[in-house]
């Protein structure tokens, strides 16, 4: 009987489970829904998925949001979250831990846990124009977790142009899980490429593709976003034999990995 069982030995039974039988086991008795619930065994649970590399799904998004189990890529099920609306689709802003960051809108954002289905809404942040640039052209979000503090943030960053494109500003928040509030911190001081590239997130960081300015010699460029200390900076690449591609970045079991777009490909007959 479990009920003979030291709650030692039962943790690490329940620690071992897939997370939707482990959810309905929360309901056997008050006791095993306070282990459930608690968070160092909810991080005992998720640092040996990790380990075992089980508990892996894939997040699909078209007109819906679906999931499909990453190891045997069958049996799509399309996710009723909370930001479900029948006129558009939502944008998934990024994923870490099982967590999901969704987005309908500046006013419209959420985090979302599709396993137990809790989600909290962030609160509205506005957009601070700076004097001189009226006109908006990127936000663009990151998504990711900080280790030191224990925290999920999200990072939002704005870019403002005015007539002349290689003048540029910046706006960049983050908002925190733990105090569910936004703040304002050091401006971004590269141009970023992608309209839709959200954040790549490689350990305690998150990466984007950038230049120094607008239609730059140096367009192929890695900036991170450590979400430790929340600072910048740029990461060395690989040497290139040719560089004449549009990159993308991505990650790839636990490390950066870039993608080379090449402009042309010539054949030798």
């Amino acid at each position: 009987m479990m009920s003979n069982l030291p709650m030692t030995l039962i943790t690490h039974i329940l620690s071992r489970l897939a997370v939707k039988p482990l959810v309905r086991f929360g309901c056997v008795s008050k006791p095993w829904c306070a282990l459930i619930d608690d968070p160092d065994f909810i991080r005992l649970h998720l640092n040996r998925s990790i380990k075992t590399k089980s508990n892996l799904s894939l997040i699909l998004r078209d007109c819906y949001i679906s999931s499909v189990n990453f190891n045997s890529l069958d049996n799509v099920v399309e996710l009723d979250h909370p930001l479900k609306c029948p006129e558009f689709g939502t944008e998934v802003l990024g994923s870490c831990d099982g967590l999901i960051c969704l987005y309908n809108g500046e006013e419209d954002v959420c985090i979302w846990n599709p396993s137990t289905r809790n989600h909290r809404n962030l609160p509205i942040t506005p957009i601070e124009f700076p004097d001189y640039f009226t006109f908006c052209q990127y936000v663009i979000y990151g998504f990711g977790y900080d280790s030191l503090t224990d925290d999920y943030k999200l990072v939002r960053m704005i870019q403002f142009y005015g007539d002349d494109w290689d003048s540029f500003d910046s706006e960049v928040k983050v908002y925190s899980l733990k105090s569910n509030s936004w703040r304002r911190i050091q401006d971004f001081p590269y141009y970023l490429l992608y309209k839709r590239g959200y954040g790549v997130l490689v350990g305690s960081a998150l990466h984007w593709v950038v230049s120094r300015k607008y239609e730059s010699d140096t367009a192929n460029l890695v900036a991170a976003f450590d979400l430790t200390d929340e600072k910048y900076r740029l990461v060395p690449q690989p040497e290139f034999s040719d560089k004449d591609f549009h990159m993308n970045v991505g990650e790839l079991d636990g490390c950066l990995c870039i993608l080379c777009n090449y402009v042309q490909v010539c054949f030798d007959m």
